[in-house]
């Protein structure tokens, strides 16, 4: 199995070295790799590999996952020497063909394949729902959504001065719902018009403590806004699915 992967480091000082050793440990042959900075003050890694043994995709996650101070943004696989995935095809193709994740998914994990399959999420998201505890399940899933939703705007929206609130909500929050989600928003209020997260779920569902997280961590990252709050104010579970979330 080849793979090439992008890493994000959380510092400048864990570098090309700290990432290469260990997925040569772990069994990998490494045939390229380069670092350069980071707009967010640490490095961004490039690796090109392919398993010297018998490794799964799950396995795969698992070892990129395990790498200290790293966070995967990027991720395609190759398997040219089996009847899967084909020659060429996209971390999201390879993942969603590959069995369901063990019931030991960790939030770890599931932010691992969030990255590699962005924005196709809500597979994983709802998978790791259905692993987590009930009397946590409601606070896991907005965690989940908060991580998300902050380094997405990390990612894709952090360069240039920060907006404010009405302008971010407008200008950067909805399309990144968008994503994932037909989205309608008004002043404070944002709708999502089918939610994915509620589709065929009924109200004792978790899905929309995601989104909520989603949106107060997305806000949050923006230095401008930071301590915006998000409440569910109407849950389209099991009727009209379309969910309503204010922000204050």
């Amino acid at each position: 199995m080849k793979f090439s992967c992008s890493l994000e480091t959380s510092s400048e000082r864990i570098r090309l070295v700290n990432v290469i050793s260990p997925l040569i440990k772990a069994g990998y042959q490494l045939l390229s790799q380069k670092q350069e900075s980071s707009e967010n003050g640490g490095n961004i890694i490039h690796v090109v590999a392919k398993s010297r043994e018998s490794k799964t995709q799950e396995d795969l996650i698992n070892d990129l996952s395990s790498i200290e101070g790293c966070s995967l943004f990027q991720l395609e696989i190759d398997e040219d020497d089996s009847a899967g995935a084909g020659a060429g095809a996209s971390a999201v193709d390879a993942v969603s063909s590959a069995p369901p994740m063990k019931q030991s998914l960790d939030e770890k994990n599931a932010l691992t394949s969030i990255g590699a399959q962005y924005p196709d999420i809500v597979d994983v998201v709802r998978r790791y729902e259905n692993v987590v505890p009930n009397d946590i399940r409601d606070q896991a899933l907005y965690e989940l959504g908060r991580k998300v939703g902050g380094g997405i705007y990390q990612r894709d929206y952090s360069l240039g001065s920060p907006l404010k609130l009405s302008a971010t909500i407008s200008r950067e929050l909805v399309p990144a719902l968008k994503e994932f989600s037909k989205v309608k928003a008004k002043n404070d209020v944002i709708s999502l018009i089918k939610c994915p997260f509620c589709k065929l779920s009924d109200s004792n569902h978790s899905g929309c403590h995601f989104v909520v997280g989603y949106i107060e961590g997305f806000l949050a990252s923006n230095p401008a806004v930071k301590d915006a709050q998000v409440r569910e104010t109407s849950c389209g579970a099991g009727s009209t699915n379309i969910c309503e979330f204010t922000i204050w």
